[in-house]
This record gives C-alpha cells, sequence and structure tokens, in this order.
C-alpha cells in the first residue's frame, strides 16, 4: 500500500479516471472533488492512488470529505478488499467507511472476491456469513472469485450452495458448477436436472437430455428450444 502526498505531485493535485480531481492543495487547504475538508492538514495529507477515496493527514483518517477520528491513523492499513487497524476490520459501504460489528482485528484474513475470514466464522462483502462458523476453514476460490469453501459448505456470492455435496463440487463453466447430482447457476440449484447429461452451451444457458434451462430456469418456448435439437443428445 503507497501513500502519495499531494504536495509533492505536479501542480498539488490528483487526477484520477475520466479525468477527475480526485485530491486538491489549494491556498494550503485541501480539496477532495472541489469541497473542501476544513480540519485537513495540507502539508502531511496523503491519499492513495489505487483508492482515490481514502486519504489521511499526521492526524485522521478520511473517507472522501469524512474525517473519521474513530481510526487509529497509524495503524490504519489495507486487507484487500478491507481495511484494519489495531482494534477494528473496516469495509466501504457506498460512501462511507464503516467497522464490522464483532469482527477480530488480529485474526482476520482477505480471500478475494469480497470474501474475508477470522477466529469467528466467514464475511463477504462487509456481512458476516452467518452459515460459516469456521473462519479458519474458509477459503477462496482463486478460479471464480465469487466462490469460497470451507469443511462443509459451497458459497456463491457468500450464500451457501443448497444440499452441495462439498467434496464432489466443481467448476463447470459460465458461472455453473455442480457435484455430479445437482447443478447450479451462480447460488440456485437447477430444477429436474439429469446431471449425467447436463452440459453448458454458451453464456447462461445449458442443457440436459429433455430439457433447456436459462440460467438456473426451465426454459418453455418452443422456439428457443428448437434452436437445441433434443432428438440429438450430441447436437
Amino acid at each position: 500500500m503507497a501513500w502519495q502526498k499531494i504536495i509533492d505531485l505536479p501542480d498539488q493535485r490528483f487526477i484520477g479516471p475520466y479525468g477527475i480531481e480526485y485530491w486538491r492543495v489549494h491556498g494550503g487547504q485541501v480539496f477532495h472533488q472541489g469541497r473542501l475538508l476544513r480540519k485537513a492538514d495540507a502539508a502531511s495529507f496523503e491519499f492513495m492512488p489505487a483508492h482515490p477515496f481514502i486519504g489521511r493527514d499526521a492526524h485522521a483518517v478520511y473517507r472522501a470529505w469524512s474525517r473519521l477520528p474513530a481510526i487509529d491513523r497509524d495503524s490504519f492499513r489495507q486487507c484487500g478488499a478491507y481495511w484494519l487497524d489495531d482494534h477494528a476490520v473496516y469495509f466501504e459501504h457506498e460512501t462511507s467507511l464503516k467497522a464490522l460489528p464483532g469482527a477480530e482485528c488480529t485474526t482476520f484474513r482477505d480471500l478475494g472476491g469480497g470474501y474475508g475470514a477470522d477466529s469467528e466464522g466467514g464475511w463477504y462483502c462487509g456481512r458476516r456469513m452467518k452459515h460459516c462458523l469456521r473462519g479458519d476453514l474458509l477459503q477462496g476460490v482463486p478460479q471464480e472469485p465469487l466462490y469460497a469453501l470451507d469443511d462443509s459448505n459451497v458459497y456463491c456470492d457468500g450464500k451457501p450452495l443448497p444440499g452441495v455435496d462439498r467434496a464432489r463440487w466443481r467448476l463447470l463453466g459460465g458461472y455453473f458448477s455442480g457435484d455430479g447430482s445437482r447443478v447450479y447457476h451462480l447460488e440456485r440449484k437447477l430444477p429436474r436436472v439429469d446431471a449425467a447429461t447436463w452440459r453448458w452451451l454458451e453464456g447462461g444457458w445449458s442443457r440436459d437430455a429433455t430439457q433447456l434451462f436459462s440460467m438456473y430456469e426451465v426454459e418453455k418456448d418452443p422456439e428457443l428450444r428448437a434452436l437445441h435439437d433434443f432428438s440429438n443428445d450430441g447436437g
């Protein structure tokens, strides 16, 4: 994590994506997107170019225009999609940086894809995963960050896949996954699917020997079904 002082930049300002001026020092004062931060110390103020809403001066941490004195400035640091200091874990919620109630900062680790874990269990995008009770066993899936695993569940978008056989589960392509008996599109199970003949077609389309699926629903439109020849399982 690299901090950059505004006063060390050309014209003492930072221009981010789409030409947006995120930070500027002008007349000895700090501005974020044109709005004055009245209590900010311009001489010590620094920000993170990769996270242009996060800044700090010698006294406090800022999230855009908000001064956050409850955060310990000296121990504040990034941890993947999360942030830590020596007494809390934080996550960005829309326009704020909020402490996560009950999160254990000394054991917290980021797993990628919005997943995190501490000694008490799992987290997803700043929310406690109520079905994950063993944070030490939670792990991400590098091939597809929407998923994570622990000793008993497979999670997609932070939710457990219903009825999944954890030991046999694997990715099948196109946001589909399965365990040999069930097939899922993201966190939803395909109804009455014949897993033995199921195959992914493209995008959110798949089929088994008798049914055509649009994501997790059976497609009944005869014209759409006609695009896939159900008289020939290899069609």
